[in-house]
């Protein structure tokens, strides 16, 4: 119990950094700082991504303008995106419901603080492989999450153009440090409320 409670603590604060990551916010400087040169305007590139991101969430999921197999892939990217998001859902519910249930109970605000603890070892050291060997972690990632093997595309292909390799290093970067941050502020206040728990029960 308390090991799952951990787990979807950790599960709940990525989604919730991905999903900050995954705003104009964070978009626009990525592309700026990665592709926009690309296109005939930043504008052009970040009206694109915008699009891409917006059909992600919420359809019809044609994205146009990327070329078929692109597209395919895009989609591919969407059932992925979905479970996980489900995935973080139930997780969030279920610390939700924990807490709310036994709002007393030090050992499970211990769980939820862990969870925040193993989700930023978890990022250090994901960050330490992808920084001594991004490619390749990039690979293994795709070839797990996509085993269709349609993710591999020409350097001269819309997607890559939009989204290069730099843009992904920077933004896996990004949502290390802001998983890491939350797991921080999480761990931060779960200890101080079993710490309040602890001192009250005595």
């Amino acid at each position: 119990m308390r090991i799952l409670l951990s787990l979807a603590t950790a599960i709940s604060i990525l989604a919730v950094a991905l999903l900050l990551v995954m705003t104009p916010v964070w978009m626009h400087l990525a592309l700026g700082a990665t592709s926009v040169a690309n296109f005939v305007s930043p504008q052009q590139a970040f009206d694109l991504s915008d699009k891409t991101v917006a059909e992600l969430f919420f359809g019809p999921g044609t994205f146009a303008p990327f070329a078929a197999d692109e597209a395919a892939h895009m989609r591919d990217v969407r059932v992925v995106l979905y479970g996980f998001l489900l995935l973080a859902a139930a997780s969030l519910v279920f610390v939700a419901v924990s807490l709310v249930r036994t709002p007393r109970d030090v050992s499970r605000w211990k769980a939820v603080g862990r969870g925040g603890i193993w989700l930023i070892v978890a990022m250090v050291v994901l960050g330490i492989f992808a920084l001594t060997a991004f490619e390749a972690a990039f690979t293994l990632f795709h070839e797990i999450f996509f085993p269709g093997g349609n993710w591999a595309f020409s350097a001269d292909s819309l997607l890559i153009t939009l989204y290069p390799e730099p843009f992904w290093e920077l933004t896996a970067g990004a949502l290390g440090i802001v998983a890491s941050l939350g797991g921080l502020l999480v761990w931060f206040l779960a200890r101080r409320r079993a710490a309040a728990l602890t001192t009250t029960a005595q």
